[in-house]
């Protein structure tokens, strides 16, 4: 278990401010906050590449040593992704990925390797020197390389960055067998609450330097109490009923024929579902999610779950 306690750590102005947060084995843990909210740097601490200024980390009990007192800084056992990548630009994506297991016996060794160069759709350029791909590909091969030597813990910073659907299904889909396979425990960070809703089992809020307690996603998602929370996760329709602000949902409604009165503008499909706009008495824009476009629709009743 990874635990932080009354972690602060201030450049200019407080960043972080006397956080707690513990990440078990086996556990896959959403950090959600906006940009400049301190995400990366508390990734950092956690992973033992900085020290906050006041407060400790321990690992399975243990408190760990200070990083400015490290020959080499990072804990034992977890493993980092960060935004700038951090690859060998001179070599080749297969080298990359093959020199974070150099003491694997070779036969082990290269077999790992192109488990990993398929399962990143990274075969194609295996052998390109690793600053001639594109940003998606050397992320990729970031990824691949950290997870390849199997750690206890694996932090990820803004990992969908650079990664079309396909492949955000197919990490998302790898790293939730890491979890059940390899029991590791992963921590997402994102200023996208949707990019980490449907595959965290918990998720905190890093906001104004205080992080808040763990969240269910569907917790997050539906009871809210904070609007501008509420939006780092996706649409949140936002109307005045009887003098009071309602927010919900696009899917807490159902179509009535007496309720709340809206006119259909227009819908997109995006696969499965369509998004439809919709205009309210009071010029209101709303958003529904529905399986058909709205056309005919008269009115609705808020539902909220």
């Amino acid at each position: 278990m990874i635990q932080l306690k009354n972690i602060s750590l201030s450049y200019q102005k407080p960043v972080l401010k006397d956080l707690q947060v513990q990440v078990k084995r086996g556990e896959i843990l959403g950090l959600v906050g906006k940009s400049g909210a301190g995400k990366s740097s508390l990734l950092k601490i956690c992973a033992g590449l900085q020290d906050p200024d006041t407060g400790e980390v321990y690992i399975d009990g243990a408190k760990q040593t200070a990083v400015r007192h490290m020959l080499v800084p990072g804990y034992a056992g977890i493993a980092i992704v960060n935004q700038d990548f951090k690859l060998d630009p001179f070599h080749s994506v297969e080298e990359n990925i093959r020199e974070a297991i150099l003491h694997w016996p070779y036969a082990k060794r290269d077999k790992r390797v192109q488990k990993l160069l398929a399962l990143f759709g990274l075969k194609d350029c295996s052998q390109s020197k690793a600053h001639l791909i594109s940003g998606g590909q050397q992320q990729r091969v970031a990824i691949a390389r950290a997870i390849a030597d199997q750690p206890q813990y694996l932090l990820l910073d803004e990992p969908f960055g650079h990664l079309d659907a396909r492949l955000r299904q197919k990490l998302s889909k790898y790293l939730m067998d890491l979890r059940d396979e390899d029991n590791t425990g992963i921590i997402l960070v994102s200023h996208e609450g949707q990019d980490v809703l449907g595959l965290c089992d918990h998720i905190c809020i890093l906001q104004n330097g205080k992080l808040s307690k763990k969240y269910s996603p569907e917790s997050v998602y539906y009871h809210y109490k904070a609007p501008d929370r509420a939006r780092l996760f996706g649409p949140l329709n936002t109307i005045k009923l009887n003098d009071n602000i309602v927010h919900f949902r696009p899917d807490e409604y159902v179509l009535t024929e007496t309720g709340i009165p809206v006119v259909f503008k227009n819908a997109l499909f995006v696969g499965g579902l369509y998004l439809n706009y919709v205009r309210t008495e009071q010029n209101e824009q709303l958003l529904l999610y529905a399986f058909q476009k709205l056309t005919a629709i008269k009115a609705i009743e808020i539902c909220k779950k």
